[in-house]
């Protein structure tokens, strides 16, 4: 093994920078806020001038206030102003109005308020706040042509999709709206700050008398608020989610961590996601309305750590269907929307650093590294024959065959080592708008960098390591080893757009490169004899994505247009890992690797002697959808039912490429296997081959989708969506796993004359899936709905493949077999009371029939595991929610806080399946018939799923300084089951408390959050359950299966540190 620290500048100088910035706005803040002491004047004064200038509005001030002021009477009389209105301002807010729109500088002291000339803050136009949100009916449905008039008189016309932008001149206003056969809304007390923007979202309700002119009148904390609940509230299905705003208020990096938070949804490892009871494979991820493909290389998962936060305007969890979603839809079908075309100009910087007390400053130690992965870039060394791009395991083996093999592999097993620096981020996010046309266009961008290094402590019994009970009183016979992750995320967005009361069109693109990067090194025992493991795993992801999409209104009588189109590209690419189990050789800690000669690691067949291998996955995915729909009336005796009716047609194609290339060297001279470091040097090279068990595949489906539905309004009460929703896909010819089978067939002495269509007909091409979505209110805060609904989730692409490897993260062997789309039935009511602004309260029940469940089995007490179908699983719930204000106590500091917490209780039930297929039928010779028959029903959850799960938060909010604090807690869960159930393993994830304080400064534009996770350090444990004293297996009961420290053994522990973060963020 050798020490370098070549290439490591660059990760230091990072965060250098990071600090330097850091202490250099800590130190200017103070000097900032001093020399605006002005500010602080809080006398309240009245102005309202057009057309004016300085020396007007200060004498007005000497005739409101007390204080002497001094000033130069033509120097203000020169510095021009537009429109002055402080309808009922501080003296403070007013000079500062003054100080940043003229040439002249304020100082205030001994009750003298001096003016003099200075430089001119900034542009007066720049000083305009602004008003935006969104006009709604009762279905959510956005109104576009809304006349929005402020004081009776100057305003605009909402868009398409019924957003507005007003800009103003800092003061309060009136703002109405007023829109054919609705009710006239009127908003009074609206204040608009200089440089800030208000949001004021508006429901309007159809009027009851077309003949009458009704106007509506509320303040404006009551419409602000009301309205941005009603988008919740008044949604067709059941959803959760967490704004960009709540985002913020936690420590998390990614889409992966926020995840967790949300009512009924748990997260495994951070990157993906569980919901309901229903594992990652149930849960489809979607991007601006797109469906992601797999991230992963060999089974159906989306890993939601590549997307950093940053870039989030909101996400939605749908845990009801209606016809016009994806089909694709499991516990919940999440919806991530990143930043759109903006309302209003804005220009935010952020930068930030951590701090992780198990990583920074200590050892840092990784394999095959050059300094491109701080660009999320895999080092040159991992190229294969001089590229790291091959299309093709084929493409692969010709290009070693025809070179000599010492340039087609570099020997690169050479170990880094560094002292950690903090980890590091950075970000800028920029909005444009401008009018056009008698609409608007805008502009958005973004970017955001992030590297991290994390240290974990390891505990391992997988690759042969003792895995006993005699570890529980020895743990040094466990591999006791060091992981050490290296995380770069880079990640931009551009977005163009335009918008007026018909049409809204736009073009987003966005970019993700993500490169994980670790190394895990460590020592134990295997049949009495120490050895050491060596596991260096490199993931490499690029997801790009462009989407264009319209919003139309068509004539004058509601008919809305909606269509877009998009193209994903995604590649995964894991280039040159390594992996070894080798003996000691008077190895020392310090310099293990050339005192180490090596064995084979892992099970038989497949990664004997198989040290390094290449994989990558590319799919090129393109996704389309078009919808019409149209409002109309009937009379249902004497009350009049409000529909739309609508119908749309979407589909999309994958072409998925997916390839393993395996290297060995099976070099065995003598009396024992060459040093590490020879193994793929002279003179073994002669001894390199290409290991038989890879794969290479090349996939394409094409779906297409028709849906309709109606959706019906019966007065303020009742509101029904249903419809029907067809899918067809070919998803047989896709199934490799059945050619085997046909071979077996045919070997045996069948011919081709015998007829195996059973074999080829697993499931149909054509679905059909109904849904109905049901919501009573019984008052204006309370909601009581009931939802049924049909769906699928299809296997991925990649697992019909016929395919056996190595599988890092299960520790063992991984193969397909022969597997089906999954269908489901659910059922779900809910309870829902919105008792104030900002509160909610809501109790959902649901249930889940699937038919044919997906799980990765673990194959009784060997390290192999299987995909298989269960024949059937069942899962029944119940989530709880609230958020709740504590300002209706009155009392100090207390009055500022909200608490929030959700709770998830599920208990399921799994049917085992046994397939078999049949070559002798009684009834027809030359006919195979496949049966399948019912397996043991087991008392648990699927894998991935929790009995209970827990959130709760604690927020503080003032203008200047907010504290939050988050509990999660997620019970043990089923990890892999096996088929003999008592072997199966267990998983207990972290329980996590994590804590933000926040300060807003200079006007809130500079704002700095510290952040600290897992401060209780908590450990995640992966183990197998022993029951009894002894070692005696049992059916375990729920009590039973949580981890016993003294009883059961440990497959795999992970302890990760806790980590504190400072971040600066600044708005322009």
């Amino acid at each position: 093994m050798q020490k370098s620290t070549k290439g490591f500048c660059t990760g230091i100088v990072v965060p250098f920078k990071t600090y330097s910035l850091c202490i250099l706005l800590c130190c200017l803040a103070p000097v900032a806020l001093f020399a605006q002491s002005y500010k602080s004047l809080n006398n309240k004064v009245q102005i309202s001038l057009q057309q004016t200038n300085a020396e007007q509005v200060v004498k007005l001030l000497e005739k409101q206030t007390p204080f002497t002021y001094v000033y130069d009477p033509e120097h203000l009389s020169n510095c021009k102003l537009q429109t002055v209105k402080f309808p009922n301002n501080t003296l403070g807010e007013v000079l500062d109005y003054l100080d940043q729109s003229a040439p002249i500088d304020i100082d205030y002291n001994d009750n003298t308020v001096a003016i003099r000339k200075g430089k001119q803050t900034s542009k007066a136009i720049e000083e305009n706040g602004t008003i935006t949100g969104k006009v709604v009916d009762n279905k959510n449905e956005g109104l576009p042509g809304v006349t929005v008039l402020v004081n009776g008189s100057q305003g605009t016309v909402t868009s398409v999709d019924g957003s507005y932008t007003i800009p103003l001149p800092p003061g309060k206003y009136t703002v109405e709206y007023r829109y054919i056969s609705f009710t006239t809304q009127r908003v009074t007390d609206v204040l608009v700050a200089a440089l800030q923007n208000t949001p004021l979202n508006i429901v309007m309700a159809a009027s009851k008398n077309a003949l009458k002119e009704v106007v509506v009148t509320a303040n404006f904390q009551r419409s602000s608020v009301e309205g941005l609940y009603a988008l919740q509230k008044n949604n067709a299905g059941i959803t959760d989610g967490i704004s960009a705003d709540l985002i913020a208020r936690t420590p998390d990096k990614n889409v992966g961590e926020v995840l967790k938070r949300v009512s009924g949804l748990a997260t495994v490892d951070n990157r993906y996601v569980v919901i309901r009871g229903l594992s990652e494979r149930y849960n489809q991820a979607m991007l601006n309305n797109q469906i992601m493909p797999s991230t992963e290389l060999n089974r159906k998962n989306f890993s939601y750590d590549v997307i950093p936060t940053s870039l989030i305007e909101n996400i939605t969890v749908i845990k009801t269907l209606t016809p016009g979603m994806s089909a694709e839809f499991g516990g919940g079908l999440v919806e991530v929307n990143t930043l759109d075309v903006p309302t209003r100009n804005f220009l935010n910087i952020g930068i930030g650093a951590s701090y992780n007390d198990n990583t920074t400053g200590k050892n840092f130690r990784l394999m095959g590294f050059d300094g491109r992965e701080y660009w999320a870039t895999p080092s040159k060394q991992r190229d294969f024959a001089g590229k790291l791009n091959w299309n093709s395991r084929a493409g692969m083996i010709k290009a070693f065959d025809a070179s000599p093999k010492n340039t087609a592999v570099q020997n690169s097993w050479g170990i880094n080592q560094w002292s950690a620096q903090p980890s590091s981020n950075y970000r800028i996010a920029l909005g444009r708008t401008m009018k056009m046309n008698n609409g608007q266009a805008g502009l958005v961008a973004g970017f955001s960098y992030r590297n991290n290094l994390n240290t974990q402590d390891i505990q391992s019994t997988r690759a042969g390591f003792i895995n006993d009970l005699s570890v529980l009183k020895n743990p040094e016979l466990m591999n006791n080893s060091k992981r050490y992750l290296f995380n770069t995320n880079m990640s931009g967005l551009v977005g163009l757009g335009f918008r007026n009361a018909q049409h809204k069109v736009s073009l987003n693109g966005i970019m993700i490169r993500n490169l994980d990067q670790s190394m895990q090194l460590g020592s134990g025992q295997i049949s009495s004899v120490d050895k050491m493991a060596i596991y260096d795993i490199t993931a490499q992801t690029e997801l790009y994505q462009a989407q264009l999409k319209g919003d139309h209104a068509l004539g004058k009588k509601g008919m809305k247009l909606k269509w877009w189109g998009s193209y994903t590209y995604l590649d995964r690419k894991k280039p040159d890992n390594h992996e070894a189990l080798a003996d000691y050789m008077h190895a020392t800690d310090e310099v293990p690797g050339e005192l180490l000669n090596v064995g084979s690691i892992g099970s038989s067949m497949i990664s004997v002697g198989s040290l390094r291998w290449w994989s990558r996955a590319v799919e090129n995915n393109l996704g389309w959808d078009a919808s019409l729909s149209m409002p109309f009336t009937f009379k249902l005796g004497n009350q009049t039912v409000n529909n739309t009716v609508k119908g749309g047609y979407g589909g999309w194609t994958k072409d998925r490429k997916f390839y393993v290339m395996n290297l060995a060297n099976a070099a065995s001279p003598g009396e024992k296997y060459p040093y590490l470091g020879d193994v793929f040097a002279a003179p073994y090279l002669d001894s390199i081959f290409v290991n038989q068990f890879g794969d290479d595949m090349n996939k394409t489906a094409v779906l297409h989708s028709v849906y309709g539905m109606l959706d019906h309004k019966l007065g303020d009460k009742l509101r029904l969506v249903w419809g029907l929703r067809g899918e067809y896909i070919n998803l047989n010819r896709l199934n490799e796993q059945v050619i085997p089978k046909v071979k077996a067939l045919l070997g045996s002495g069948y011919k081709n004359d015998i007829d195996m269509s059973a074999l080829f007909e697993l499931e149909p091409n054509w679905h059909l899936f109904p849904s109905a979505n049901l919501t009573y209110s019984l008052t204006q805060k309370i909601n009581l709905r009931l939802a049924y609904a049909k769906s699928i989730v299809r296997p991925d692409l990649r697992e019909y493949a016929y395919f056996r490897e190595f599988d890092f993260e299960l520790g063992g062997d991984y193969q397909g077999g022969m597997i089906r789309s999954t269908l489901i039935d659910h059922y779900d009511f809910r309870f829902e009371y919105y008792p104030k602004p900002g509160e909610v309260m809501s109790v959902s029940l649901f249930y889940k029939y699937l038919k044919n469940p997906l799980e990765i089995y673990k194959e009784g007490i060997n390290r192999q595991y299987s995909l298989y179908n269960n024949h059937s699983a069942t899962n029944t719930g119940i989530e709880l929610e609230l958020r709740k204000s504590l300002a209706f106590t009155n009392v100090p500091v207390i009055r500022n806080l909200s608490v929030y917490g959700n709770f998830t209780y599920l208990d399921a039930y799994v049917t085992q399946l046994h397939f078999t297929y049949f070559p002798d039928n009684p009834q027809d010779p030359k006919k195979i018939i496949v049966e399948e028959t019912k397996g043991e029903r087991e008392h648990r959850p699927q894998s991935g799923a929790s009995n209970f799960m827990y959130n709760f938060g604690l927020y503080y909010d003032t203008k200047p300084v907010s504290l939050s604090v988050m509990y999660n807690k997620v019970t043990n869960r089923m990890y892999r089951p096996s088929l003999i159930y008592t072997e199966s393993l267990y998983e207990q994830p972290i329980e996590s408390l994590d804590a933000q304080l926040a300060f807003r400064m200079l006007q809130r534009k500079l704002e700095l959050r510290l952040n600290a996770s897992n401060l209780l350090n908590s450990i995640s444990y992966i183990y197998r359950n022993y029951t009894q004293e002894g070692g005696n297996l049992v059916d375990p009961s729920k009590k039973d299966i949580r981890y016993q420290k003294d009883r059961d053994v440990l497959d795999y522990s992970v302890k990760q540190g806790r980590t504190f973060s400072a971040t600066f963020t600044y708005n322009f």
